[in-house]
């Protein structure tokens, strides 16, 4: 049977001269000038395009071999089979040189990066969980004398574990947290490389996970990985709490990840009344598009049991979710 993608193994040079070894990979039917979008999936140093060509190849295979859409990964500087001297984290040179060779091969696309190569404070992990499924995470110390912290599941909005993301999991383990930071759609990709998810899937995979985490964790989720947080509290109890930002259903909608041939299948107000007595805090961000809107999240405070709130703010400051953790810490 063929693939519905190809993949192109190449160089590209560097302004110092470096080469980063890269994998295109794109619709088997397509020509360049056919491509509409190109994703460039940024490995998290000291990881390589390993940790992500994964991620590509679903994505791309899930719009068929006449999809507009390619991906690109790629080994930083002095990893994988990229030139380089250990040591150099120079990784800007490595994204310039991308960017010039996508504007040299496909001229006006939309192009953009899939995450950032380094990280404040967060040290890499990366965990098997079921078969074919690795989580990577990224782990940010508590900062405090508590004996025992608490521990924090952050969950970026899909596919964008951004400077901003990685900036809010550092004040949050300043202010005392065991924080794990981590974009979804990684987890997610592998995850259904085999088959696609059914809700089980999701809660055996965080039994998995929460058994190398130091205490029952509080889930927070981003926009559209606040579905995932609220799925995955509803099933598993070792949750102690959950925070979801944003638009919650719509984190179902990939076909290709998920099994949803049926609507009800992950229709979240059927499972968020099983988060209590566990506390769950729901948080509209009004100047976000995906910030959710009155019917969803009335609709799953409605669904839920107490201790359960609601609310909304224009913008989600590290003060606004230190309150909303202390409510959650207090109630559960």
């Amino acid at each position: 049977m063929a693939l519905s993608f190809v993949e192109e193994s190449f160089g590209v040079l560097t302004d110092d001269e470096l080469y980063i070894d890269c994998v295109l990979v794109k619709p088997a039917d397509m020509k360049d000038e056919d491509l509409r979008v190109l994703r460039v999936w940024v490995p998290k140093y000291p990881l390589t395009k390993s940790s992500v060509i994964t991620c590509a190849r679903q994505d791309v295979k899930s719009y068929g071999p006449k999809g507009k859409i390619a991906h690109l990964v790629f080994d930083l500087r002095a990893t994988g089979d990229s030139d380089g001297i250990m040591g150099d984290q120079n990784f800007h040179l490595d994204l310039h040189a991308i960017r010039e060779w996508a504007k040299e091969r496909f001229g006006r696309i939309n192009f953009g990066f899939l995450g950032n190569p380094t990280s404040e404070a967060g040290q890499v992990n990366l965990w098997p969980l079921g078969i074919g499924s690795v989580m990577e995470s990224y782990y940010y110390p508590p900062i405090g004398a508590d004996m025992a912290p608490p521990t924090i599941l952050y969950l970026s909005t899909y596919s964008n574990f951004s400077k901003s993301d990685d900036t809010l999991c550092t004040n949050l383990a300043d202010a005392g947290y065991h924080v794990y930071g981590l974009d979804p759609l990684r987890y997610l990709l592998h995850a259904s490389t085999n088959y696609r998810l059914k809700p089980e899937h999701l809660w055996d995979d965080l039994n998995i996970l929460i058994q190398m985490l130091p205490t029952k964790p509080i889930i927070l989720g981003q926009p559209l990985a606040s579905g995932l947080g609220l799925m995955w509290a509803s099933g598993v109890k070792n949750i102690k709490g959950v925070i979801g930002i944003g638009k919650a259903q719509a984190g179902f909608s990939p076909k290709h990840i998920f099994q949803n041939s049926n609507p009800y299948t992950y229709l979240l107000s059927r499972y968020v009344r099983d988060i209590g007595p566990r506390p769950m805090a729901l948080l509209m961000h009004k100047s976000n598009a995906l910030g959710g809107d009155e019917d969803e999240m009335n609709g799953l405070l409605q669904s839920s049991k107490p201790p359960h709130r609601l609310e909304r703010t224009r913008t989600v400051t590290l003060d606004v979710l230190l309150d909303l953790l202390r409510w959650v810490q207090e109630e559960a």
